[in-house]
């Protein structure tokens, strides 16, 4: 029985085999690519873009794949597309089969032949993700896999988000939090921690360390409410009872920086390990917001849903970003008997 929201393409389909095997019948490779397009995709139409057929085209052989199958493989659940049980165990199978063709295909096949096989991924890139990876890491990937082709495109968090969550992504990188991130397999690949940069004229600057505590009335300007670690930080000051003056917000980061050293104001920066040096107007200090949540660049999926091999090799390959440039340390816990809580007006 179907669950509420869901819908199966397959309308009658033929009984299931009687031994649980599939039915005997005419399976080809292009249903079985398209399947796996499908599946990857979340959408007929995505998939069938990808592969440069119709969608008419691709829907009709799923449907066919699945009278022949005698079962339902894919079910549309709020206008995503889904694997069925009996789906996930035939695309386990048939995945590394049709990238097995088309490598074949490739190698032995004609130019043309390949150029509708040519395996691609799609990377969302909220800003600042970039620097906060080791260099060349994109160009790293690429060279490593020639046979990708690497598409990125820079957008905001919530688009980076929005972009993995609808499919138009394969993989999103977002710096965030795992409370945010809800609906989503996540890895970390960056552990950046949180840091401020500091006017030497302010008397913060002679702190090794800052709490949130050390910041209330204090002039700061950050990303502004879409920007996850303006929203933690936030969070976390309303928690605390904590008031800093946020004199202004701005996703130009030329211009956050430019605010800050002329009101003299705290801004948020990378660690000392991944970012620039301060310059010898300001000094960086690690922050301790009081939360367990660890900030940092994470690769997101939509939850549940099927990467393709192209997807699979990069996320991998996030896994082998060097520990040593990844990781930034980790600051000793504060406790509300170390800062009394101040009362809200």
């Amino acid at each position: 029985m179907l669950e509420a929201g869901t819908q199966s393409f397959g309308e009658a389909l033929p009984s299931r085999p009687a031994e649980g095997g599939f039915k005997e019948g005419i399976m080809d490779i292009r249903q079985l690519e398209y399947l796996v397009a499908a599946a990857q995709r979340g959408s007929f139409t995505k998939a069938a873009e990808d592969l440069f057929v119709t969608r008419q085209a691709l829907s009709k052989a799923v449907r066919n794949l699945e009278h022949e199958s005698g079962r339902a493989l894919l079910l549309n659940r709020d206008g995503h597309l889904e694997l069925t049980e009996d789906g996930r165990a035939l695309f386990d199978e048939a995945e590394p089969v049709v990238a097995a063709y088309r490598r074949i295909e490739e190698r032995y096949g004609n130019v043309a032949a390949h150029a509708a096989v040519r395996q691609t991924l799609s990377v969302a890139m909220a800003h600042g993700t970039a620097q906060s990876m080791p260099e060349r890491t994109v160009d790293a990937f690429r060279m490593s896999h020639p046979d990708i082709l690497l598409s990125i495109e820079e957008v905001s968090t919530e688009a980076a988000l929005a972009m993995a969550r609808s499919g138009d992504s394969d993989i999103s990188l977002v710096g965030s939090a795992p409370l945010y991130l809800g609906g989503f397999d996540l890895m970390l690949v960056v552990e950046t921690g949180t840091y401020v940069h500091v006017p030497r004229t302010s008397p913060l600057a002679e702190h090794e360390r800052l709490t949130v505590h050390d910041l209330d009335g204090q002039p700061f300007v950050t990303f502004g409410r879409r920007n996850h670690l303006h929203r933690l930080f936030v969070e976390a000051c309303e928690e605390a009872g904590v008031r800093p003056n946020i004199i202004m917000t701005t996703s130009d980061a030329d211009l956050l920086v430019r605010t800050a050293e002329q009101q003299s104001a705290l801004f948020f920066g990378f660690p000392p390990h991944i970012g620039r040096p301060s310059s010898l107007a300001r000094v960086l200090r690690p922050l301790d917001l009081g939360v367990d949540a660890v900030f940092g660049t994470y690769a997101v999926k939509r939850q549940g849903c099927a990467l393709s091999s192209p997807a699979r090799a990069f996320w991998k390959f996030l896994e082998t970003v060097e520990p040593a440039r990844a990781k930034a340390p980790r600051l000793p816990k504060t406790t509300d008997e170390d800062h009394p809580r101040k009362p809200r007006a």
